[in-house]
């Protein structure tokens, strides 16, 4: 009885168990198939209220990215591809006919594929969310769809090298790369982030958070539009602007060209993708003389060196007054600003020295990443990118660290233009520490999180009576009655036009304009780079422009003063400005514009849906950017035959995207390398 009464005991709960298991079982086949395989028709519909309330802000995935005025610069949208299951069809026809009216195909073409004789056949890719819910809402057995995360950024090319751009929905250039981790869901890396106290959720991971920028998209888009037409006036190879609030590093404007738009990253080369404010390295030229000024400042008060006889007088070359220019050396010029500086010349150890403390000769000290981007990769590999476990890249950004571009103390002093103008807001900041950074704030719903903009960078601070003593020389340099400083220098980069003059012996005047050789002559070559500041007292804007290979005649008046001098004062204003976060149905409403206006730039880019049922009816996708292998996935459903040129990403295609296939039985796809 007693055995009995124990074997009785022991099958119950082998019994239960056994039942568990199996429906532990149902569920984890449940779970894989939805997971691996999509949403059946009638599984999307029940997503149909939740895919219309899905805000660029609210909804999760990749959050957005705001300038200071929360102003949106990289937003996010639902994208949806679908499917068909031949096999699994119970009306064929009806869904040929349905899918076919929504998608705006031809019924006879859908119904083709439909009944081919492959496993499955794509209705239509990255469609709108729309068109998406109304093929969800016929509840059609056998239909599926896969949900993705489309990127668009509202101002294409504006701000391109500060926002970077997404593929397969990782960051790889810009904030998206750098702050990648925040945007996505992936944890807090920088302690920046951790001291503005954001919540555990987003340090953790298990949250995503949208960014608020210290650029102004306003000012950004004046900033770029004057830069543009320097640069076409001048016909300069490339140039940078960049503004920035010396007492903090706030960096409002920073402009590149050649731009790119990230919208279309990969229509673009690496050079136009490259952010010359961080990796281009300058020939300081005539304008190491204000940072020996600075630097003799600093010896003679105790800063460094031997004090007072820590320097040499610099013997003064012959000065030719050229206008607004001065030719101080063999193709070397300065604006009047800066004749009477650099009189006094330390020691180049003591110069370099100086120069590393105040960060002039350090690289790598911003929040953006330097030349991170790279597609190096062959028709059978993948991008090199580190990924880890669940396709994702989890690793920090790169950590920034200050590194000395110079190891020999008696080479010629570079700097990279954001450098150079770090270096001189930290002249005129009052010897303030400040870190140069494009990041102001961590945004989730209604809670905003300031985040520091000083990390205590010791060794780079400048003492008060060095910055006050460089800002009444400033002054003097200035004149009465200015409101701004401005010093430039011109660095002759190709020999001068025969009839120009070549070396400051040459001639005490300037060429006479007599209608002769000389006046017909063009102008030079040069590097151009202009620092400013305003106001003089309390200095609230710094300003950097640079111009590489343009056309500057010495002669004549500098034509990038101009630029300076209008866009400090609107730096000012644009600094004054205090919004207040927009609602929920604000950016609820502004979230709708940006989704047309993305939908009427593909329309017009005619990128029509594509069936995968044969050449015959089809339209060609877009598949530029893809690598190698993952085009001929797209590809392969189409039944044409692929001849791949190179290696790398796809640059260029034949047909063009939206081309009919119609007779094609070949494509053509000519790779190259990204870097």
């Amino acid at each position: 009885m007693m055995r009995r009464g124990i074997e009785g005991k022991d099958r119950r709960p082998l019994v239960v168990g056994v039942i568990l298991l199996l429906v532990a079982a149902v569920f984890a086949v449940i779970a894989i198939k939805s997971h691996f395989f999509g949403e059946s028709g009638q599984q999307a519909q029940g997503d149909k209220q939740r895919d219309e309330q899905v805000s660029a802000v609210q909804g999760g995935g990749r959050r957005n990215i705001y300038d200071r005025n929360f102003m949106e610069l990289a937003v996010s949208f639902q994208r949806s591809s679908l499917y068909a299951r031949p096999l699994e069809l119970e009306a064929p026809e009806k869904v040929a006919r349905e899918v076919a009216k929504i998608l705006g195909l031809d019924e006879k073409n859908v119904l083709s594929a439909l009944k081919g004789e492959r496993s499955f056949a794509w209705l239509g890719r990255d469609l709108s969310r729309e068109k998406a819910v109304k093929i969800a809402d016929l509840n059609l057995k056998g239909v599926y769809r896969i949900n993705q995360v489309q990127r668009f950024y509202p101002g294409n090319q504006l701000g391109a090298h500060v926002i970077g751009f997404l593929k397969d929905e990782q960051g790889l250039a810009g904030v998206e790369f750098y702050y990648d981790s925040v945007l996505r869901g992936g944890g807090v890396y920088d302690p920046r982030l951790a001291a503005a106290g954001v919540s555990r959720k987003i340090a953790e991971g298990s949250d995503s958070a949208s960014l608020i920028l210290t650029l102004d998209s306003h000012l950004q888009n004046t900033l770029e539009q004057k830069l543009a037409g320097l640069v076409h006036s001048t016909e300069a190879k490339a140039g940078v602007a960049v503004i920035m609030v010396p007492s903090t590093g706030e960096i409002l404007g920073l402009a590149n060209l050649p731009d790119y738009d990230p919208n279309r990253f990969w229509e673009f080369s690496a050079d136009a993708r490259r952010n010359r404010a961080i990796e281009d390295l300058l020939d300081l030229g005539v304008m190491e003389r204000l940072f020996q000024e600075a630097a003799a400042l600093d010896s003679r008060s105790g800063g460094g060196g031997n004090g007072a006889a820590g320097g040499e007088a610099m013997p003064e070359p012959e000065v030719i007054q050229r206008g607004p220019w001065n030719m101080v050396a063999d193709g070397r010029y300065i604006s009047p600003e800066g004749v009477g500086l650099g009189q006094t010349v330390v020691g180049r150890g003591e110069f370099s020295a100086f120069a590393e403390k105040i960060g002039l000769t350090v690289k790598g000290e911003v929040d953006l990443p330097e030349a991170m981007f790279s597609l190096k990769e062959d028709a059978d590999a993948g991008p090199v990118i580190k990924k880890e476990e669940g396709g994702q890249v989890t690793h920090p950004p790169p950590t920034i660290q200050a590194k000395p571009l110079h190891g020999d103390k008696d080479s010629i002093p570079t700097a990279t233009p954001l450098a150079l103008l770090s270096a001189f807001s930290r002249l005129i900041n009052g010897g303030q520490v400040m870190t140069p950074h494009v990041l102001r704030a961590v945004w989730q719903d209604e809670q905003v999180w300031d985040v520091p903009v000083r990390r205590g960078i010791g060794e780079f601070a400048v003492r008060p009576d060095v910055s006050a003593g460089m800002r009444s020389e400033m002054k003097k340099a200035a004149g009465s009655g200015r409101g701004v400083f401005v010093i430039e220098s011109l660095l002759q980069k190709e020999p001068f036009p025969e009839g120009q003059a070549k070396t400051p012996s040459d001639s005490a005047a300037p060429p006479a304009n007599d209608g002769g050789e000389q006046a017909k002559a063009g102008p030079a070559v040069m590097e151009s780079i202009l620092l400013g500041m305003a106001p003089l007292d309390n200095p609230e804007i710094a300003m950097i422009v640079v111009l590489e290979g343009a056309h500057i005649d010495p002669q004549a008046k500098s034509p990038v003063r101009d630029l300076a001098e209008e866009m400090m004062p609107q730096a000012r204003i644009a600094l004054q400005n205090q919004v207040k976060p927009p609602t929920a149905k604000e950016l609820a409403v502004r979230e709708v514009g940006y989704y047309k206006k993305m939908e009427t730039i593909q329309a017009q880019s005619a990128l029509p849906a594509a069936l995968a049922q044969g050449p015959q009816g089809l339209i060609m996708p877009d598949v530029r950017g893809l690598s190698g292998r993952k085009a001929m996935q797209v590809l392969q459903p189409y039944g044409v035959r692929l001849q791949i040129v190179g290696s790398g990403q796809v640059a260029s295609q034949y047909p063009l995207a939206g081309s009919a296939l119609r007779g094609v039985e070949q494509c053509v796809l000519r790779l190259k390398t990204m870097q």
